[in-house]
């Protein structure tokens, strides 16, 4: 989207909201159809009730329950954490969707938004990896079984990857700005040769780099559990298949952030290389756009795999969900 607005220097990529929008040249927005912003709106309803339920229940579940407190669950706390926060995005969406001429937030919720936004996303697939290696070091190497259990060293590794994520973040906060015009505000990003060139960094660090070594690490855990379960047929067979289903729900979890997220790698692709002129591939902008959304679709669908997969997970699901609606009844019962 270049603007003729002199506002903005026609010499760089102007990039309006959250995940992108065209607009004329009096200031107004291209618009969406109704029925388009009411599927959207809809969908993105659901992910974040969805996500909310879900990922509660996960953290009620890891800190309520001792048994559930491995060094595993602990990284899946943090990646509950962080669909959680991503949800919460959600209202926010759907209010630009409808009303994409007014940001409500003023200039420190704008620079606040793509800040957080992306840390968020940048921490939960180093999340994804911080427990796909360490899934990785258990099935290979038994022998570091024991300095692996020590959640404190999870812990400390938490801390790192809330860090590095929050620290390439930072630069957002210097090519995000707030545009007022007329009756007409904007929260934008302006994407210069500099700016380009840390999107496309944050690109390789925090997406193709993580889900290659994740790829390749669960190539190689399969292959490794593979000649182990034929060497130990003598083992416990619970023992192996717990081990198993939990790989599997790990892969799962990584797999759905992939195809969740491809969509926003793409658009960060398009932006950082400018013969991708909106103009020129309006269409194919506009449907990555939607597909953007699909972002949100993943701090749903994870609590989900955690039940399908997971024995322990779907039970203590069972348990908390059963708890809560009785406490419900039981003060509606009393204050009726």
């Amino acid at each position: 989207m270049n603007s003729n607005n002199s506002e903005i220097s026609n010499d760089t990529f102007t990039f309006f909201g959250p995940i992108g929008m065209a607009f004329y040249d009096d200031g107004t927005v291209l618009d969406d159809a109704d029925f388009i912003k009411t599927i959207i709106s809809f969908f993105l309803g659901v992910s974040m009730v969805l996500s909310i339920v879900g990922n509660v229940c996960t953290c009620a579940v890891i800190t309520r329950d001792k048994t559930m407190r491995t060094p595993t669950n602990c990284y899946l706390f943090n990646l509950a954490i962080t669909d959680l926060c991503l949800a919460l995005f959600a209202p926010i969406e759907i209010y630009i969707i409808w009303v994409p001429d007014m940001y409500p937030f003023g200039e420190v919720g704008c620079r606040l938004h793509f800040f957080l936004y992306d840390c968020l996303c940048n921490c939960n697939v180093l999340t994804i990896a911080a427990f796909t290696v360490e899934r990785y070091l258990v099935v290979s190497k038994p022998f570091l079984g024991q300095k692996l259990a020590l959640k404190s060293r999870v812990f400390k590794i938490i801390a790192v990857i809330w860090a590095v994520a929050f620290i390439f973040c930072i630069p957002d906060v210097f090519y995000i700005d707030l545009l007022e015009r007329k009756k007409y505000v904007y929260c934008y990003i302006t994407v210069a040769d500099p700016v380009r060139i840390v999107m496309a960094m944050e690109v390789i660090v925090f997406f193709v780099m993580p889900m290659s070594i994740i790829f390749l690490l669960y190539v190689l855990i399969a292959v490794k559990l593979k000649t182990a379960n034929q060497s130990l047929r003598s083992s416990p067979a619970n023992s192996k298949q717990h081990r198993d289903k939990a790989v599997k729900m790990l892969a799962a979890v990584a797999a759905s952030f992939f195809f969740c997220w491809s969509p926003y790698c793409m658009m960060r692709f398009m932006i950082i290389h400018p013969e991708y002129k909106y103009e020129d591939y309006y269409i194919i902008w506009r449907i990555v756009n939607y597909l953007c959304y699909s972002s949100y679709l993943s701090s749903a669908v994870n609590p989900i795999l955690y039940s399908l997969m997971s024995y322990k997970f779907r039970h203590a699901f069972k348990v908390r969900i059963l708890q809560s609606c009785f406490i419900l009844l039981l003060n509606y019962l009393l204050h009726k």
